[in-house]
């Protein structure tokens, strides 16, 4: 807790000079009952100002600060004078020059005493408590006007001495010191411009060169901000005045969703097809779970910037609503979208490109650096550049279900695997309708719903590119589980039953691995139907029967 020199000067002085009062009023009562009674009472009614003060109201603290108490402590310093002079207390007739000189200058300091109490209750408790925020040099400043006013006065009328010489030798002291603090004094002057101009206030989040934080605390000599790292950082306010300064604090709400923007730069190469490259990031935006629990994120905007040494370039912006959830939301969205371009066979560029391109960069040279394994030359569908057997192979081989099949097994499937196209808010599946085939979503995002016992919608999940629904009713013939509706218009691989049925005869170790994963999702889904109940799951008898299912549909 800082102690406010001022303050305490100015109330003990003052409780002091009601005490002396209420002492001499005392010790010549006898002389005059009803003005000795007078002067008692404003003596207590002027101590009782100082000590009960903030408990007054703000215009009775006005009042009595500025003109009342002021008033009354100069009444009884003129009757404490009388007094003395007269030598009605002490036995001497003659007060000493120490005393007259005490009392000339309480007469001086009086309005300074008053004011300072009120500075204390008005604005440096109200500052303590971030209602406002005056910056530490003007309090400084104020105070020491304050109390160097009365006190060159003092010196001037009650010690006789010539103010002039008093400020030429306080000029000449100054301008020396000035001299040998030069660079000190600059500090000092670019912080007190910081303070007055207030470019950031407590608790705003700001960018001072490389480092961001948020401020803690404002002086006339640094700010001090906290990091993301969570580490208290001490910049100079000379910095700070000669550095390009972002408030991030500052937006206009207005104009802009709450919170803050994230912008990131992402890299392909350029054998990649642009419009392909945005509607995957879109898609991956929509799939992102928002870290402060919202639904979806506010902003999910995606720009191609064009193309450069590394590749294309494009810019992925989202929103933030808190800044210490900056790095666990850009750590999601990176996740969700490198997940979307592995399922798509996208590779994002990770570094320059001169090495690896010809001299002519035209299509034939792009075209001969596509990784033949997954692409072949543009052609066939105008929708989709790729060659859509290579592209449903890509897909599939990323579906647990089928990652213990060979090379071979997964291009028959890819090569007989059918393309749906739908648009948004159609149903790609309806819970309990039968169905014998899985869905691969090549483009697009969906929603999946599930209707419990009550007839109430329960959201369990958004899926994107690379992500398979289906399953069970694939493998086992059973009724669909769950709602699939499309959240935009949406691409998917659909493998029946018909296309898997003679390779999974081929390869019967494939049923005990399909079998225990079919298990897993079986049950975290009758969890999600069941979450108010207390279910038992016995995991071994669940396989077993999927097990039995698989075989007896496929046989």
């Amino acid at each position: 807790m800082k102690i406010n020199i001022f303050y305490l000067i100015s109330k003990i002085t003052l409780i002091l000079l009601s005490l002396v009062s209420i002492f001499v009023i005392f010790n010549s009562f006898n002389d005059n009952v009803i003005i000795n009674s007078l002067y008692l009472v404003v003596a207590v009614i002027n101590a009782g100002i100082v000590l009960q003060i903030k408990n007054l109201n703000k215009p009775i603290r006005l009042l009595l600060n500025i003109f009342v108490a002021p008033l009354l402590s100069y009444l009884l310093l003129n009757y404490t004078y009388t007094l003395l002079l007269n030598g009605n207390i002490f036995l001497n007739n003659n007060i000493s020059s120490t005393t007259k000189n005490i009392i000339l200058i309480t007469y001086y300091f009086i309005p300074s005493f008053f004011i300072m109490m009120l500075y204390k209750y008005e604005i440096l408790t109200l500052n303590n408590k971030k209602e406002i925020a005056i910056p530490e040099i003007i309090t400084f400043v104020f105070q020491f006007l304050l109390f160097a006013i009365p006190a060159f006065l003092v010196l001037s009328f009650v010690f006789n001495l010539e103010l002039t010489s008093i400020l030429a030798a306080g000029g000449i002291v100054f301008a020396a010191i000035a001299l040998s603090l030069q660079s000190s004094l600059s500090d000092l002057i670019k912080g007190i411009f910081v303070n007055i101009e207030r470019p950031f206030s407590i608790n705003d989040w700001i960018t001072v060169d490389d480092k961001t934080g948020y401020v803690e605390n404002i002086t006339w000599r640094s700010t001090r901000i906290r990091t993301f790292q969570n580490t208290e950082v001490i910049i100079p306010n000379e910095i700070v005045a000669d550095s390009i300064l972002t408030n991030w604090s500052k937006q206009d709400k207005d104009k802009m969703s709450e919170g803050f923007h994230i912008f990131n730069k992402i890299y392909f190469h350029p054998s990649h097809d642009p419009e392909n490259i945005s509607k995957l990031l879109y898609n991956a935006l929509k799939k992102v779970k928002p870290a402060d629990g919202r639904e979806q994120l506010d902003l999910q905007w995606v720009r191609f910037i064009g193309a450069n040494e590394f590749g294309l370039e494009f810019v992925v912006a989202f929103d933030c609503t808190k800044r210490i959830l900056k790095n666990s939301q850009q750590n999601t969205v990176m996740m969700e979208i490198h997940k979307t371009l592995r399922h798509a066979g996208v590779q994002m560029s990770s570094g320059k490109l001169y090495a690896h391109l010809e001299k002519d960069v035209g299509l034939e040279a792009l075209d001969n650096h596509r990784d033949e394994t997954h692409f072949e030359k543009r052609q066939t569908s105008a929708f989709n550049p790729y060659n859509e057997a290579i592209k449903n192979r890509v897909l599939l081989e990323k579906v647990p279900i089928f990652m213990s099949l060979n090379k071979n097994d997964l291009e028959e499937i890819a090569d007989n695997a059918e393309r749906v196209h739908y648009e948004k808010d159609d149903y790609i599946i309806r819970q309990n309708d039968k169905g014998d085939s899985l869905y691969v979503i090549n483009d697009g995002v969906v929603s999946v719903y599930l209707d419990n016992e009550n007839n109430e919608k329960i959201f369990l999940a958004k899926l994107g590119v690379g992500d398979f629904i289906g399953e069970g009713s694939l493998l086992t013939g059973e009724p669909r589980s769950a709602n699939v509706i499309a959240e935009t218009p949406c691409i998917a691989v659909k493998v029946s039953k018909e296309i898997i049925k003679d390779i999974f005869a081929k390869n019967p170790d494939v049923y005990d691995y399909v079998a225990n994963i079919l298990a897993e999702r079986k049950i975290k889904l009758n969890n999600k139907k069941n979450e108010n109940k207390n279910t038992k799951t016995d995991t071994k008898n669940i396989t077993n029967e999927i097990k039995k299912a698989i075989i007896n549909f496929l046989s």
